[in-house]
Protein backbone atom coordinates (compact mmCIF):
# COMPACT_ATOMS: atom_id res chain seq x y z
CA UNK A 1 0.00 0.00 0.00
CA UNK A 2 1.40 3.43 -0.91
CA UNK A 3 0.39 6.98 -0.06
CA UNK A 4 2.83 8.40 -2.61
CA UNK A 5 2.63 9.09 -6.33
CA UNK A 6 6.18 7.73 -6.58
CA UNK A 7 5.99 3.93 -6.71
CA UNK A 8 9.51 3.76 -5.25
CA UNK A 9 8.05 4.49 -1.79
CA UNK A 10 5.53 2.38 0.10
CA UNK A 11 4.15 2.35 3.66
CA UNK A 12 4.89 -0.57 5.94
CA UNK A 13 3.27 -1.33 9.29
CA UNK A 14 5.45 -3.07 11.89
CA UNK A 15 4.25 -4.90 15.01
CA UNK A 16 6.51 -4.92 18.08
CA UNK A 17 9.14 -7.64 18.12
CA UNK A 18 9.03 -7.50 21.93
CA UNK A 19 5.90 -6.34 23.74
CA UNK A 20 5.30 -6.51 27.47
CA UNK A 21 1.90 -5.03 28.28
CA UNK A 22 2.08 -1.97 30.56
CA UNK A 23 5.89 -2.12 30.55
CA UNK A 24 7.77 -1.74 27.26
CA UNK A 25 7.93 -2.59 23.57
CA UNK A 26 10.65 -2.87 20.91
CA UNK A 27 10.23 -2.50 17.16
CA UNK A 28 12.83 -4.02 14.85
CA UNK A 29 13.14 -2.42 11.41
CA UNK A 30 13.61 -5.16 8.83
CA UNK A 31 17.17 -5.36 7.45
CA UNK A 32 15.85 -6.66 4.11
CA UNK A 33 14.53 -3.18 3.27
CA UNK A 34 17.07 -0.93 1.54
CA UNK A 35 16.18 2.26 3.43
CA UNK A 36 13.54 3.89 5.59
CA UNK A 37 12.37 7.47 5.39
CA UNK A 38 12.72 9.32 8.71
CA UNK A 39 9.03 10.17 9.15
CA UNK A 40 8.35 7.28 11.55
CA UNK A 41 4.87 7.33 13.14
CA UNK A 42 3.71 5.49 16.23
CA UNK A 43 0.05 4.50 16.00
CA UNK A 44 -2.49 2.87 18.35
CA UNK A 45 -0.89 4.42 21.40
CA UNK A 46 -3.45 4.12 24.16
CA UNK A 47 -5.05 1.96 26.83
CA UNK A 48 -8.10 -0.17 27.46
CA UNK A 49 -9.64 0.88 30.79
CA UNK A 50 -12.08 -0.55 33.29
CA UNK A 51 -14.73 1.96 32.18
CA UNK A 52 -14.95 4.88 29.75
CA UNK A 53 -12.71 7.70 30.99
CA UNK A 54 -10.96 10.65 29.40
CA UNK A 55 -7.19 10.78 28.99
CA UNK A 56 -5.18 13.44 30.81
CA UNK A 57 -6.39 16.76 29.37
CA UNK A 58 -2.88 18.08 28.76
CA UNK A 59 -0.91 14.98 27.74
CA UNK A 60 -3.56 12.76 26.22
CA UNK A 61 -2.38 9.25 25.32
CA UNK A 62 1.22 10.51 24.98
CA UNK A 63 1.40 10.21 28.76
CA UNK A 64 2.12 6.52 28.24
CA UNK A 65 5.63 7.22 26.90
CA UNK A 66 8.12 7.65 29.73
CA UNK A 67 11.35 6.99 27.81
CA UNK A 68 11.99 6.44 24.11
CA UNK A 69 15.12 5.80 22.06
CA UNK A 70 16.10 4.95 18.50
CA UNK A 71 18.91 2.41 18.44
CA UNK A 72 21.25 0.77 15.96
CA UNK A 73 22.11 -2.44 17.75
CA UNK A 74 23.51 -1.22 21.07
CA UNK A 75 24.28 2.26 19.76
CA UNK A 76 21.83 4.97 20.78
CA UNK A 77 21.14 7.23 17.81
CA UNK A 78 18.64 9.53 19.54
CA UNK A 79 16.64 9.38 22.76
CA UNK A 80 14.31 11.29 25.08
CA UNK A 81 14.15 10.52 28.80
CA UNK A 82 11.37 11.68 31.15
CA UNK A 83 9.34 12.34 28.02
CA UNK A 84 6.01 13.05 29.74
CA UNK A 85 6.72 16.57 30.97
CA UNK A 86 8.42 17.53 27.70
CA UNK A 87 5.49 16.17 25.67
CA UNK A 88 3.11 18.09 27.92
CA UNK A 89 4.92 21.27 26.91
CA UNK A 90 5.01 20.27 23.22
CA UNK A 91 1.23 19.77 23.28
CA UNK A 92 0.78 23.34 24.55
CA UNK A 93 3.50 24.65 22.17
CA UNK A 94 1.00 24.98 19.33
CA UNK A 95 -1.53 27.60 18.38
CA UNK A 96 -4.98 27.30 19.92
CA UNK A 97 -6.46 26.81 16.46
CA UNK A 98 -4.16 23.90 15.64
CA UNK A 99 -4.85 22.19 18.94
CA UNK A 100 -8.57 22.72 18.58
CA UNK A 101 -8.88 21.47 15.01
CA UNK A 102 -6.34 18.64 14.68
CA UNK A 103 -3.58 18.08 17.25
CA UNK A 104 -5.89 17.32 20.18
CA UNK A 105 -7.62 14.57 18.18
CA UNK A 106 -4.33 12.99 17.15
CA UNK A 107 -3.12 12.88 20.77
CA UNK A 108 -6.45 12.45 22.67
CA UNK A 109 -5.90 15.58 24.80
CA UNK A 110 -8.34 18.42 25.51
CA UNK A 111 -6.31 21.50 24.48
CA UNK A 112 -7.81 24.06 22.13
CA UNK A 113 -10.54 26.35 23.41
CA UNK A 114 -13.45 28.41 22.16
CA UNK A 115 -16.23 30.52 23.67
CA UNK A 116 -19.12 28.44 25.04
CA UNK A 117 -22.34 29.95 23.76
CA UNK A 118 -24.52 29.26 26.78
CA UNK A 119 -22.42 31.28 29.23
CA UNK A 120 -19.85 33.12 27.05
CA UNK A 121 -16.97 31.53 28.96
CA UNK A 122 -13.83 30.03 27.45
CA UNK A 123 -13.73 26.23 27.47
CA UNK A 124 -13.21 23.08 25.46
CA UNK A 125 -16.35 22.54 23.38
CA UNK A 126 -15.44 19.64 21.08
CA UNK A 127 -15.05 16.14 22.50
CA UNK A 128 -12.08 13.85 21.92
CA UNK A 129 -11.82 10.08 22.06
CA UNK A 130 -11.72 8.60 25.55
CA UNK A 131 -10.20 5.39 26.79
CA UNK A 132 -12.81 2.64 26.74
CA UNK A 133 -13.36 -0.97 27.72
CA UNK A 134 -12.41 -2.75 24.47
CA UNK A 135 -9.67 -2.48 21.88
CA UNK A 136 -12.27 -1.76 19.21
CA UNK A 137 -13.86 1.19 21.03
CA UNK A 138 -11.01 2.83 22.94
CA UNK A 139 -9.34 6.02 21.74
CA UNK A 140 -5.69 5.98 20.71
CA UNK A 141 -3.07 8.46 19.56
CA UNK A 142 -0.86 8.78 16.50
CA UNK A 143 2.42 10.64 16.95
CA UNK A 144 5.16 11.71 14.55
CA UNK A 145 8.36 10.52 16.23
CA UNK A 146 10.38 13.38 14.75
CA UNK A 147 8.97 15.52 17.58
CA UNK A 148 10.67 13.42 20.27
CA UNK A 149 13.63 12.12 18.23
CA UNK A 150 14.99 15.20 16.39
CA UNK A 151 17.75 13.25 14.65
CA UNK A 152 14.99 12.11 12.30
CA UNK A 153 14.58 15.71 11.13
CA UNK A 154 18.22 15.94 10.08
CA UNK A 155 18.69 12.88 7.85
CA UNK A 156 17.22 12.31 4.40
CA UNK A 157 16.85 8.56 4.95
CA UNK A 158 17.95 5.67 7.17
CA UNK A 159 19.85 3.21 4.94
CA UNK A 160 20.15 -0.30 6.34
CA UNK A 161 23.61 -0.55 4.74
CA UNK A 162 24.74 2.06 7.29
CA UNK A 163 22.34 1.37 10.19
CA UNK A 164 22.33 -2.41 10.17
CA UNK A 165 20.19 -3.15 13.23
CA UNK A 166 17.64 -0.35 13.58
CA UNK A 167 15.22 -0.68 16.47
CA UNK A 168 12.91 1.56 18.45
CA UNK A 169 12.54 1.02 22.20
CA UNK A 170 9.73 2.51 24.31
CA UNK A 171 9.23 2.32 28.06
CA UNK A 172 5.62 2.75 29.22
CA UNK A 173 4.26 4.40 32.34
CA UNK A 174 0.81 2.92 32.84
CA UNK A 175 0.37 2.21 36.53
CA UNK A 176 -3.09 2.78 38.00
CA UNK A 177 -3.14 6.16 39.71
CA UNK A 178 -0.44 7.78 37.55
CA UNK A 179 -2.98 10.38 36.30
CA UNK A 180 -2.89 9.21 32.69
CA UNK A 181 -6.69 8.93 32.90
CA UNK A 182 -9.15 11.32 34.54
CA UNK A 183 -10.27 8.58 36.95
CA UNK A 184 -7.13 7.53 38.82
CA UNK A 185 -8.76 4.46 40.37
CA UNK A 186 -9.65 2.61 37.18
CA UNK A 187 -7.55 -0.25 35.83
CA UNK A 188 -5.82 0.11 32.47
CA UNK A 189 -3.84 -1.99 30.03
CA UNK A 190 -1.79 -0.67 27.12
CA UNK A 191 -2.76 -1.32 23.54
CA UNK A 192 -0.25 -3.08 21.32
CA UNK A 193 1.10 -0.16 19.25
CA UNK A 194 2.06 -0.29 15.58
CA UNK A 195 4.96 1.54 13.91
CA UNK A 196 4.21 3.05 10.49
CA UNK A 197 7.28 3.41 8.24
CA UNK A 198 7.78 4.65 4.70
CA UNK A 199 10.17 2.37 2.81
CA UNK A 200 12.19 3.13 -0.33
CA UNK A 201 11.82 0.05 -2.53
CA UNK A 202 14.15 0.92 -5.41
CA UNK A 203 17.82 -0.06 -4.70
CA UNK A 204 19.03 2.31 -7.44
CA UNK A 205 17.37 5.26 -5.72
CA UNK A 206 18.82 4.19 -2.37
CA UNK A 207 22.34 3.85 -3.81
CA UNK A 208 22.10 7.38 -5.19
CA UNK A 209 20.89 8.72 -1.84
CA UNK A 210 23.64 6.82 0.00
CA UNK A 211 26.31 8.42 -2.19
CA UNK A 212 24.94 11.82 -1.12
CA UNK A 213 24.58 10.91 2.57
CA UNK A 214 26.37 13.62 4.48
CA UNK A 215 27.16 14.40 8.07
CA UNK A 216 24.08 15.57 9.96
CA UNK A 217 23.63 17.72 13.07
CA UNK A 218 20.61 18.12 15.32
CA UNK A 219 19.53 19.35 18.75
CA UNK A 220 18.94 16.41 21.07
CA UNK A 221 16.75 17.05 24.11
CA UNK A 222 18.46 15.99 27.35
CA UNK A 223 17.03 16.05 30.88
CA UNK A 224 18.28 17.35 34.22
CA UNK A 225 16.49 17.92 37.51
CA UNK A 226 16.48 19.96 40.71
CA UNK A 227 14.16 20.41 43.68
CA UNK A 228 12.45 23.57 44.92
CA UNK A 229 12.04 22.57 48.57
CA UNK A 230 8.97 23.04 50.71
CA UNK A 231 9.04 26.28 52.67
CA UNK A 232 9.93 26.25 56.36
CA UNK A 233 6.36 26.80 57.55
CA UNK A 234 4.59 24.95 54.71
CA UNK A 235 2.16 27.75 54.00
CA UNK A 236 1.58 28.83 57.59
CA UNK A 237 1.49 32.44 58.72
CA UNK A 238 5.28 32.79 58.79
CA UNK A 239 5.45 32.25 55.03
CA UNK A 240 3.40 35.32 54.10
CA UNK A 241 5.49 37.32 51.59
CA UNK A 242 8.64 35.43 52.57
CA UNK A 243 11.06 35.15 49.63
CA UNK A 244 12.47 31.66 49.03
CA UNK A 245 15.63 31.66 46.89
CA UNK A 246 16.86 28.40 45.33
CA UNK A 247 20.31 28.40 43.72
CA UNK A 248 21.37 25.19 42.02
CA UNK A 249 24.12 24.02 39.70
CA UNK A 250 23.20 21.70 36.85
CA UNK A 251 25.88 19.28 35.69
CA UNK A 252 24.24 17.27 32.92
CA UNK A 253 24.91 19.94 30.27
CA UNK A 254 28.58 20.47 31.09
CA UNK A 255 31.02 20.22 28.16
CA UNK A 256 28.12 20.38 25.71
CA UNK A 257 26.71 23.14 23.49
CA UNK A 258 23.35 24.16 24.91
CA UNK A 259 20.78 25.95 22.78
CA UNK A 260 17.24 26.34 24.25
CA UNK A 261 16.36 25.53 27.86
CA UNK A 262 12.95 24.63 29.30
CA UNK A 263 11.88 24.19 32.94
CA UNK A 264 8.66 22.39 33.95
CA UNK A 265 7.68 22.60 37.64
CA UNK A 266 5.92 19.44 38.83
CA UNK A 267 4.10 19.37 42.15
CA UNK A 268 6.18 17.22 44.50
CA UNK A 269 3.20 15.32 45.92
CA UNK A 270 1.06 14.18 42.96
CA UNK A 271 -1.80 13.25 45.31
CA UNK A 272 -2.47 16.98 45.68
CA UNK A 273 -3.68 17.00 42.06
CA UNK A 274 -6.45 14.48 42.80
CA UNK A 275 -9.89 15.08 44.34
CA UNK A 276 -12.32 12.20 44.91
CA UNK A 277 -10.16 9.89 42.80
CA UNK A 278 -10.29 12.25 39.80
CA UNK A 279 -7.54 14.42 38.30
CA UNK A 280 -8.02 18.14 38.91
CA UNK A 281 -7.21 20.25 35.85
CA UNK A 282 -4.11 19.00 34.03
CA UNK A 283 -2.87 16.98 37.01
CA UNK A 284 0.73 16.22 37.91
CA UNK A 285 2.01 16.81 34.37
CA UNK A 286 1.23 20.52 34.61
CA UNK A 287 3.85 23.18 35.33
CA UNK A 288 2.91 25.05 38.52
CA UNK A 289 2.68 28.81 38.76
CA UNK A 290 4.07 30.45 41.90
CA UNK A 291 3.94 33.97 43.33
CA UNK A 292 6.46 36.70 42.39
CA UNK A 293 8.88 34.39 40.61
CA UNK A 294 12.33 35.50 39.52
CA UNK A 295 14.65 33.44 37.31
CA UNK A 296 18.27 34.08 36.41
CA UNK A 297 20.58 31.78 34.45
CA UNK A 298 24.29 32.05 35.19
CA UNK A 299 26.41 30.57 32.38
CA UNK A 300 30.16 30.12 32.74
CA UNK A 301 30.33 32.66 35.54
CA UNK A 302 28.11 35.42 34.14
CA UNK A 303 24.42 36.24 34.22
CA UNK A 304 22.43 35.80 31.01
CA UNK A 305 19.89 38.52 31.88
CA UNK A 306 20.40 41.96 33.43
CA UNK A 307 19.41 42.86 36.99
CA UNK A 308 17.14 40.23 38.62
CA UNK A 309 16.61 38.20 35.44
CA UNK A 310 13.16 37.18 34.22
CA UNK A 311 10.58 38.84 36.48
CA UNK A 312 6.79 38.92 36.15
CA UNK A 313 4.19 36.63 34.58
CA UNK A 314 4.04 38.37 31.20
CA UNK A 315 7.82 38.58 30.91
CA UNK A 316 8.14 34.87 31.71
CA UNK A 317 5.50 33.96 29.12
CA UNK A 318 7.13 36.26 26.55
CA UNK A 319 10.46 34.44 26.95
CA UNK A 320 8.73 31.07 26.41
CA UNK A 321 7.01 32.29 23.23
CA UNK A 322 10.11 34.09 21.92
CA UNK A 323 12.22 30.98 22.53
CA UNK A 324 9.88 28.17 21.49
CA UNK A 325 7.14 29.78 19.42
CA UNK A 326 3.39 30.14 19.73
CA UNK A 327 1.67 28.47 22.69
CA UNK A 328 -1.89 27.72 23.70
CA UNK A 329 -2.77 29.86 26.73
CA UNK A 330 -5.82 31.22 28.54
CA UNK A 331 -6.64 33.65 31.33
CA UNK A 332 -4.64 32.62 34.40
CA UNK A 333 -2.78 29.77 32.68
CA UNK A 334 0.60 30.98 33.98
CA UNK A 335 -0.50 33.06 36.98
CA UNK A 336 -1.09 32.35 40.64
CA UNK A 337 -4.04 33.83 42.54
CA UNK A 338 -6.12 35.38 39.74
CA UNK A 339 -9.88 34.93 39.54
CA UNK A 340 -10.66 33.22 36.21
CA UNK A 341 -14.19 32.12 37.14
CA UNK A 342 -15.99 34.91 35.24
CA UNK A 343 -14.28 33.99 31.95
CA UNK A 344 -13.25 30.30 32.16
CA UNK A 345 -15.24 27.09 32.42
CA UNK A 346 -13.91 25.25 35.51
CA UNK A 347 -11.38 28.06 35.71
CA UNK A 348 -9.93 27.32 39.13
CA UNK A 349 -9.14 23.72 38.15
CA UNK A 350 -6.74 24.95 35.45
CA UNK A 351 -5.43 28.06 37.19
CA UNK A 352 -1.65 28.45 36.95
CA UNK A 353 -0.98 25.04 35.41
CA UNK A 354 0.89 26.09 32.25
CA UNK A 355 3.68 28.13 33.82
CA UNK A 356 6.75 27.02 31.88
CA UNK A 357 10.12 28.80 32.00
CA UNK A 358 12.05 29.07 28.74
CA UNK A 359 15.31 30.70 27.70
CA UNK A 360 17.79 30.71 24.84
CA UNK A 361 21.36 30.03 26.03
CA UNK A 362 23.39 29.37 22.84
CA UNK A 363 26.73 28.59 24.48
CA UNK A 364 29.10 25.76 25.29
CA UNK A 365 28.63 24.99 28.97
CA UNK A 366 31.36 24.70 31.55
CA UNK A 367 29.18 25.75 34.44
CA UNK A 368 25.40 26.33 34.52
CA UNK A 369 23.56 27.72 37.51
CA UNK A 370 19.84 28.42 37.93
CA UNK A 371 18.91 31.12 40.43
CA UNK A 372 15.20 30.80 41.14
CA UNK A 373 13.07 32.65 43.66
CA UNK A 374 9.40 32.51 44.65
CA UNK A 375 7.49 34.35 47.38
CA UNK A 376 5.42 32.37 49.86
CA UNK A 377 1.83 33.08 50.81
CA UNK A 378 -0.18 31.93 53.78
CA UNK A 379 -2.31 29.17 52.27
CA UNK A 380 -4.43 26.63 54.14
CA UNK A 381 -5.69 24.87 51.00
CA UNK A 382 -4.61 21.31 50.20
CA UNK A 383 -2.30 22.40 47.34
CA UNK A 384 -0.24 25.57 47.86
CA UNK A 385 2.31 25.92 45.01
CA UNK A 386 3.86 29.04 46.56
CA UNK A 387 5.23 26.91 49.43
CA UNK A 388 4.88 23.24 48.39
CA UNK A 389 7.84 21.15 47.27
CA UNK A 390 8.21 21.28 43.49
CA UNK A 391 10.27 19.06 41.16
CA UNK A 392 11.88 21.13 38.42
CA UNK A 393 12.42 19.14 35.22
CA UNK A 394 15.01 20.85 33.02
CA UNK A 395 15.21 20.05 29.31
CA UNK A 396 18.07 21.36 27.21
CA UNK A 397 18.72 21.18 23.48
CA UNK A 398 22.22 19.79 22.97
CA UNK A 399 24.10 19.81 19.66
CA UNK A 400 24.94 16.33 18.39
CA UNK A 401 26.28 15.12 15.07
CA UNK A 402 26.26 12.03 12.87
CA UNK A 403 29.68 11.65 11.22
CA UNK A 404 29.47 9.28 8.25
CA UNK A 405 32.65 7.61 7.00
CA UNK A 406 33.39 6.35 3.53
CA UNK A 407 32.07 3.06 2.11
CA UNK A 408 32.38 0.34 4.75
CA UNK A 409 33.73 2.80 7.36
CA UNK A 410 30.53 3.16 9.36
CA UNK A 411 29.65 6.26 11.38
CA UNK A 412 30.08 8.02 14.72
CA UNK A 413 27.62 9.87 16.97
CA UNK A 414 29.21 12.66 18.98
CA UNK A 415 28.57 15.94 20.74
CA UNK A 416 29.46 19.11 18.86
Amino acid sequence: MTFYSDANVSTKYIDPKIYTQNSRCTFSLDQTEAAYLPNLRLTFLGVVSGAEHGYNKLLGALGLIKNIKLMDGRTTLCSLNEAQFYNAFLNSNRSNERNQSSASYQRCNALGYSVVGENNKIGRVATVEDANTTTATTGSATVDLREMLPMLNSVSHLPTAVFQNLNLQIEFDSETGNQLLFDTTTTMNTLRPVLACDVINNPTVVDKLNSQLKNATWLEVEHDFFVIPQSTNNGAAGDQLLAQPVNVQLSNFNNKHLERLLICKEIGNPALEIAGGNVVGFGKFSSQACFRQKVQFRVNGRNIYPRQGIVGNNERLAHVVDTFGECTAFVGSNQYGTNPLPVLVNGRDFLGQLDFIGSYIGESINNLQVNYERTGLTDATLKSPTTDLLNAHVYGEIRKALIVGGPGQGYNIRYM
